[in-house]
């Protein structure tokens, strides 16, 4: 992959995975995404080599699904009586750290900031406003790769349709793409 097209591709991949881990499949906001995934969208944006399980896992984000199905999924594993805590601050994070880094980097206010899709949403930003790599991996190490290893390993292991396990696997090699590109820029920076 090249170094232009993951960065391009990154921004655009962390704002769909936000919000498929945000908003329940049937709201309205999505109303276009999951016919763009059946066309197979996500193979023309995805930059990353692909091996066989994680070609299965793109598969699996594309096939047609009842959204209703999908739905149930969903508040099965984040709704208010969910097996994985949304929350940044059930896993240790600070919330109000975050809120402070938020506003320190000139993000819209949001009324409820306590959401791992937030921060998803939040790398997204960063990469179309910001150009500070140090920003960045602030965002990184603090926060996101943090909370990530602990809110994905969740969803892999209570998902019971493919489409959250291959959603999880995915954004676990995408955030490490970029971790690794974040830390070559900060290594030609120095």
């Amino acid at each position: 992959m090249t170094q232009q097209n993951q960065v391009n591709n990154f921004s655009l991949i962390s704002r769909l995975f936000g919000n498929l881990f945000y908003r329940l499949p049937s709201d309205a906001v999505l109303s276009g995404v999951f016919n763009w995934l059946q066309q197979k969208g996500l193979n023309q944006v995805w930059a990353l080599d692909t091996d066989k399980e994680s070609q299965a896992a793109l598969d699996n984000l594309q096939l047609k699904i009842d959204l209703k199905l999908l739905d149930q999924e969903y508040q099965k594993l984040f709704g208010a009586e969910g097996k994985v805590p949304t929350a940044i601050s059930a896993y240790g994070l600070n919330l109000s750290e975050f809120v402070a880094f938020r506003q320190k980097c000139g993000m819209p206010d949001i009324e409820s900031p306590d959401h791992f899709a937030l921060l998803l949403l939040a790398a997204s930003w960063l990469e179309d406003n910001e150009d500070s790599v140090v920003t960045q991996r602030v965002l990184f190490e603090d926060f996101l790769l943090p909370c990530a290893a602990k809110f994905l390993t969740q969803v892999e292991t209570y998902a019971t349709l493919p489409f959250y396990r291959s959603l999880a696997s995915l954004t676990r090699e995408i955030l490490a793409a970029m971790a690794d590109e974040l830390d070559e820029s900060a290594f030609n920076l120095d």
